[in-house]
């Protein structure tokens, strides 16, 4: 019995004198006597009655972040880390701050040292433009704040300066997806003035590039909420498209549209008009797999709209002219092919007749079957010009635009019947297509 009384005494003595220690600590913490603290913290590192406890570390923690303010680099950077680990390693320990030491008075100061340290550590580097290492300080800082505001240790719902900060590092060292992160902490809850417009601008521009149009539109709203003279925000999805560099993407994002929107003519014909641009572009390829498909794509997405929406000529008058050009093309093809048999009879000698050799079967057949090609393609084209004929006679008075449009339609079935009149075989057949010649040749003078 003697014993067990001898050792409960030596364990409420054992115990006794580890809190007696701690409180030697937060003694020298409050007086500012940071190494007399550091002395008693290292003498319960040995024991392990207090070297086990979540306020050992959490004391070890609060010491050394006060001796890092006074440190010379590099040892305040490690002597920093190491304050931070041990910090951690309480918060593990005591993850519910069951004894409220997180806000006591002499351990309050450890995440206040936190937060200033890597903000003086990361402004500097920032003004440095040394982004990638800001980056990281103002992430910790924001860390620390939002630990300080838990706490009501900082007297915040969100530290702004902070976020602000650790956001244009991020997007500086083109971290974007960090960047956005921090932003949209701000704009969520719409902290506003001049000094945070552009990071509406730049969660707008983001998201788009992500293609995540529901945040897009999310921070559309807020912006124009936030500053309603500015015009940015007025800019919707489309016009975000049709701004992109990108062609390849722009043309996937009009797609994906047009798949969400099946019934939206106007965008149908937006993808068509967008399609004819590329594929009569003089560089384009037009023998490849890729030029075909999208032809295939144009021309379906055309006659879409033509369908839906017959008072509206355009869709027609592009689908014409894209095969005319293909007409045209032809006939560069003949050009050339016409100069090569120049060449050839410029060097030929006349026979003891007089007559010059006939240019070799190769080229006269070879021309004759790209001419037989740009009368097919004229054919195909002009049924569409037909069509669009009518509605543009009757409106290409409204601007310059569609008065020009429709003189280059009267002029393509001008040469068409030209063309016609020049090869027909039949008198009757030549003096039909002089007619109609004729009549559109009539037109277009009346054009005005």
């Amino acid at each position: 019995m003697k014993k067990v009384i001898l050792a409960a005494l030596t364990l409420v003595v054992c115990i006794g004198s580890a809190s007696a220690q701690f409180d030697d600590v937060k003694k020298y913490l409050m007086l500012q006597q940071y190494p007399m603290a550091k002395q008693s913290v290292d003498g319960l590192a040995s024991k392990p009655k207090a070297n086990t406890k979540p306020e050992y570390f959490l004391a070890r923690a609060t010491v050394l972040s006060h001796l890092m303010k006074t440190a010379q680099p590099p040892e305040n950077t490690k002597m920093r880390e190491e304050s931070v680990g041990n910090y951690r390693k309480y918060l593990e320990l005591d993850p519910a701050n069951t004894g409220n030491l997180v806000t006591d008075n002499s351990y309050r100061d450890a995440p206040v040292n936190y937060y200033v340290s890597y903000y003086q550590e990361a402004i500097d580097q920032f003004n440095k433009e040394d982004f990638a290492k800001a980056s990281d300080g103002f992430k910790n800082m924001v860390e620390w704040s939002d630990f300080l505001i838990k706490h009501k240790l900082l007297n915040y719902t969100i530290d702004t300066a902070a976020n602000y900060l650790a956001g244009a590092s991020h997007q500086n060292a083109k971290k974007y997806n960090e960047a956005a992160a921090y932003y949209a902490r701000l704009a969520d809850a719409k902290v506003g003035g001049p000094d945070y417009l552009n990071l509406y601008k730049f969660l707008m521009s983001h998201n788009f590039e992500k293609g995540d149009i529901a945040s897009f539109q999310k921070y559309r709203e807020i912006g124009k909420q936030m500053y309603p003279k500015e015009e940015f925000f007025n800019y919707d999805e489309m016009e975000f498209i049709l701004g992109m560099e990108d062609e390849t993407e722009k043309m996937k994002r009009l797609e994906a549209k047009m798949a969400q929107n099946p019934d939206d003519a106007k965008l149908s014909q937006l993808y068509g008009n967008m399609l004819f641009d590329k594929l009569n572009q003089k560089e384009a390829n037009t023998t490849t797999p890729e030029y075909a498909a999208e032809e295939a794509k144009m021309m379906a997405a055309l006659q879409k709209t033509a369908i839906a929406m017959p008072e509206d000529p355009s869709s027609n008058f592009l689908m014409g002219k894209h095969i005319w050009y293909k007409a045209d093309r032809k006939r560069s093809q003949i050009s050339d092919v016409n100069d090569e048999i120049r060449k050839f009879n410029d060097s030929q000698k006349p026979d003891k007749t007089g007559k010059i050799p006939p240019p070799p079967k190769e080229l006269t057949s070879k021309r004759d079957n790209l001419r037989q090609e740009q009368g097919a393609y004229m054919d195909q084209a002009v049924p569409y010009l037909m069509k669009a004929e009518p509605i543009m006679a009757k409106n290409y008075g409204t601007n310059k635009q569609q008065k020009q449009n429709y003189k280059i339609l009267v002029d393509d079935l001008i040469q068409y019947y030209g063309f016609k009149r020049q090869y027909a075989k039949t008198p009757a057949e030549k003096a039909k297509f002089e007619a109609e010649e004729r009549k559109w040749d009539t037109v277009y003078s009346k054009i005005q």
